[in-house]
């Protein structure tokens, strides 16, 4: 159904969680909008992780969203490829001074939450791909009145990095209005003709006009052809 987590090994791991940490975190509640000790442990592993990492693109992508959200305790601390939309960021509540609230949406349009640990100079609206831990589920009701489940993952800002392709409007797209607008511009220009002035016409008058001149006063003209051309020929100097 939705395939926007990549479950695969990083270039750069997040140190492996203890026997000590595993257990606090098997205490998350899922579905409660909370931070709690499982969240601290978390934190904790993810802080300070250098962010040279790049996922292994031999590793084929997992169809897990949906098993994820019907069974988070089974991927409790499971590390995760997440991509999407920054759409909102905002501090997270106290004690938790250092570490951001991202919401964030993926290319089909699913939201997640993303806690970031760390000061990071991106912003909203950017694309992101994170190397992350995931933390737990947590119920939100919507403006319809239904309630829905959302995944909440944990990072550091060192592990995160702005996707330039899905940022970036790449050139041609910029040029091709350009290109299209001024073809446009030439094509109708040259459908516009100049008015031309009429100017008074010099020589020699063409022989309909001869023929029009004589039809307008009204001339009778001989039954001897010869006599009916030198007619119309003096008329003809009389009109010019």
């Amino acid at each position: 159904m939705h395939i926007f987590l990549l479950f695969c090994i990083f270039g750069a791991n997040f140190p492996p969680l203890d026997e000590s940490e595993a257990s606090r975190l098997s205490f998350a509640v899922d579905g409660r909008d909370s931070l709690g000790d499982g969240f601290a442990v978390l934190v904790e592993n993810v802080r300070g992780v250098g962010g040279d990492f790049s996922p292994n693109n031999e590793v084929d992508a997992y169809p897990i969203y949906v098993d994820l959200i019907e069974n988070p305790v089974k991927y409790r601390g499971g590390e995760f490829v997440i991509s999407g939309v920054v759409e909102q960021q905002s501090p997270a509540p106290p004690p938790w001074d250092s570490v951001g609230e991202w919401f964030v949406r993926d290319s089909d349009g699913v939201p997640f939450m993303l806690y970031v640990v760390g000061e990071t100079d991106i912003r909203a609206k950017a694309d992101i791909v994170a190397s992350t831990r995931f933390y737990k589920t947590v119920d939100l009701t919507g403006r319809d009145g239904n309630v829905r489940s959302f995944a909440t993952f944990v990072t550091s800002s060192t592990c995160i990095t702005v996707d330039e392709l899905g940022s970036i409007v790449p050139l041609p797209l910029i040029l091709v209005p350009i290109v299209v607008i001024g073809a446009m511009t030439v094509f109708l220009l040259s459908r516009i003709k100049p008015s031309r002035k009429l100017l008074p016409r010099h020589g020699s008058p063409h022989i309909d006009e001869v023929i029009d001149a004589v039809a307008a006063v009204s001339v009778d003209l001989p039954d001897d052809p010869a006599d009916a051309l030198a007619l119309l020929h003096e008329s003809a100097e009389e009109l010019t």
